[in-house]
This record gives C-alpha cells, sequence and structure tokens, in this order.
C-alpha cells in the first residue's frame, strides 16, 4: 500500500545544508520496500564446510568452525566509488517514484558516489533522497557533502558525494581556485580518510566538462591534480565524472594526446570502448574514472559502467525519467576494521553473542566441553 507524506517546514539556510524540508504543498508517493526470502526446497546438498570428509566429528568442533567462519566473512570487501550525471535533479524530479526508486537502488550500490547537475537550489531533493536511501536497507547511514553552486551563468550546478558514514569520513575539501577561468564547474575536491590499513586516506576529484571546452578542461585537469597532490601531500587520488570524453566531445586523436593521457601514472579504468549512455542510439565512453597511485592501481578488482536499466528491467523510456548516463562505478578490495570510525554500534544480541562466539573457538581442551 502507499502513502502520501507532506512536510511543511521551514527551509534551512546554507549551501551545503545536506538537510532541507519540503515546501508547503509538496505530495511525494512512495512505495514500501520488501525483501523477501524463500526457503528453497530440493534434495540435500554436500555437507558443510566445517564437516570433515569423514562425517564424524564432535559437537563442539562442528559448532566453533561455522562461528570461525561467521567472524571472518566481510574482513576483506569490496569497496565500491561511482560517479552519476543524474541529468538536472530537481525536487520535482525526485518527488516523482519512477524517478526516486531506481535514484535509492543506484546509490545502495555504492560505498560513496559523486552525484553530478543537482540543480534544485531549495536543498529538498537531496534532503529526500538521503531520506529514502536510510530508509531503503541496512547499508547506510548515509551522508553528503555538498559543492556551492558552479557555473559561469544562470545554469549552474552542485556537485554532491553521497557516502557511507561508517565507512569513510571527510578529512577536508575545497572548490578548486580557477584564476584562469578553464572550468565551466570547477572540480570540488574532498579527502576522506578509511578505516583501512590498504588505503588510510583517499582524494576524490570530480569534473562535469562542458562539450564545448572538453579538451582545455581535461587538461587543466592535471593542474588540479598537482594541486591537490601538493595540498594534502598524497598520490592516491581518483579523477572522475562526466568528462564528454568521446564522440562528438572529444575526437580518438585528440584524446590520446590528453595529459591525462600521456603521463603513464594515470590509470583510465573505464575504457575508451565502454558506453555510458542510456539510449540505443548513442555508444560514448564520456563518463570516465582515473586512477593514479599505486595502492590505487594495485587494490583495483573492477570497473564498469552500470547498466541500470537492464538490472531493473526498465525501458528506455523508462530509464530516460533518471537520466540519459549510466553510472560508471570502480572496485577497491580493502580490509576495513571493524573498530574504524563511524563503525554502526553492535546491536544488543550481538553483544550478547560476542563472549558465546569466542568461547566457541577456544581450544578443545579449553572450550566448552573441557
Amino acid at each position: 500500500m502507499s502513502w502520501v507524506e507532506r512536510y511543511p517546514v521551514p527551509l534551512l539556510s546554507g549551501p551545503c545544508q545536506a538537510a532541507a524540508a519540503i515546501p508547503w504543498g509538496v505530495s511525494i508517493r512512495l512505495q514500501p520496500r520488501q525483501v523477501l526470502l524463500k526457503p528453497q526446497a530440493g534434495p540435500a546438498g554436500p555437507p558443510p564446510p566445517w564437516v570433515p570428509a569423514g562425517g564424524a566429528t564432535s559437537p563442539n568442533t562442528a559448532m566453533r568452525r561455522p562461528a570461525a567462519l561467521l567472524l571472518l566473512v566481510g574482513v576483506a570487501q569490496a569497496f565500491r566509488i561511482c560517479a552519476f550525471n543524474a541529468q538536472r535533479l530537481t525536487l520535482g524530479k525526485v518527488a516523482r517514484e519512477d524517478v526516486m526508486d531506481p535514484l535509492v537502488r543506484i546509490l545502495a550500490r555504492c560505498d560513496i558516489t559523486v552525484l553530478q547537475e543537482l540543480v534544485d537550489s531549495s536543498g529538498s531533493a537531496l534532503y529526500l533522497l538521503l531520506r529514502e536511501l536510510n530508509r531503503f536497507d541496512n547499508s547506510g547511514p548515509y551522508s553528503s557533502l555538498s559543492s556551492p553552486f558552479l557555473g559561469r551563468s544562470t545554469y549552474v550546478e552542485k556537485y554532491v558525494y553521497i557516502y557511507r558514514t561508517h565507512k569513510m569520513q571527510i578529512q577536508d575539501s575545497y572548490v578548486y581556485d580557477d584564476k584562469d577561468d578553464l572550468f565551466t564547474r570547477e572540480p570540488f575536491l574532498a579527502k576522506f580518510t578509511l578505516p583501512s590499513k590498504d588505503l588510510p586516506s583517499l582524494v576524490l576529484v570530480p569534473l562535469h566538462t562542458t562539450p564545448k571546452a572538453v579538451e582545455q578542461e581535461l587538461n587543466a585537469l592535471y593542474d588540479v591534480f598537482l594541486d591537490a597532490s601538493r595540498r594534502w601531500k598524497g598520490e592516491d587520488i581518483i579523477l572522475l565524472g562526466d568528462f564528454n570524453a568521446d564522440c562528438g566531445s572529444l575526437a580518438k586523436k585528440r584524446l590520446g594526446e590528453l595529459v591525462l593521457r600521456t603521463q603513464a601514472d594515470f590509470y583510465w579504468a573505464i575504457a575508451d570502448g565502454e558506453d555510458t549512455t542510456v539510449r540505443a542510439s548513442t555508444h560514448c565512453a564520456y563518463d570516465r574514472i582515473v586512477l593514479h597511485g599505486e595502492r590505487c592501481r594495485r587494490l583495483l578488482q573492477a570497473a564498469s559502467a552500470f547498466n541500470f536499466p537492464q538490472s531493473f528491467r526498465l525501458t528506455e523510456e523508462e530509464a530516460l525519467n533518471v537520466s540519459d548516463h549510466y553510472p560508471v562505478e570502480v572496485e577497491l578490495r580493502l580490509s576495513l576494521s571493524r573498530a574504524g570510525h563511524g563503525t554502526r554500534p553492535l546491536s544488543l544480541a550481538a553483544l550478547l553473542l560476542s563472549p558465546l562466539l569466542l568461547l566457541l573457538l577456544l581450544p578443545p581442551q579449553l572450550g566448552l566441553g573441557a
């Protein structure tokens, strides 16, 4: 059963507020989301991995070994970084259920997403999006960091980072000082800390180029990279966003001559042949993710565009209501500390079970059966 909610609350002030309220009279109709788990009937499968080949095992051993497996699960995990041009994201757009639902499902796949083309001036679109994302499943909580509005004319946009707070925290951020006015929308850089020895910090540099000056802006992006390297004294930097780096906006020959292509330390994770567009009539790698740093390269597991119409079984027309771009993403394999910043508090049940699980892991001479 669907419901309608109204939010007659005053708007919050400030250009970078993540939470605002819904203006008087705006109705939001959303469907409750459910995940149904059904037991699967069928013949008995092979014995679980903790049972020896002969089948004989003591009750204590049989209990201890699955407990050990449970404690080990999730130490090394995929950390997904995404960039998504949401195509003129307004309050009216996110208020539509057929837009909100795919948007939330896209964002919930990622540990951090750089959204582009947020054009809502009230702050309510981002508030609504975060609210529904935090209600969607147990993968949150999520928070956000927004740039000021950027642009040269009356048309302006924001960059927005949406990230899981129990996996990363913001250390610093700034809008690049574009003294020569080379960018239509200056990059909004952010440095994050992660509870991981593999990658303790990471810098993200988003850019949404204008199609008329792609080559100029992408070459200037190298200077932004140098600025971030000097400021934060690090080499683990990811450049990402809608670069418009293909088809009519940038010829293949000119692409190969970019500074970011001729410098050996940059790895273009989203390949030139990738299609990042929704329309069947186009095949262009507009959206890109570029890695710098030995650790980023070593930890990289996968990179691709996410074909959300196919995954969510949407027609092209339905998908275009959301965006004409696919999100692009990279997966890094990280070992995240359970004691890291922002770790979600353990439930009462987990606290009660923890001593029991430790007892089950003791050697037989010290355990419950001793």
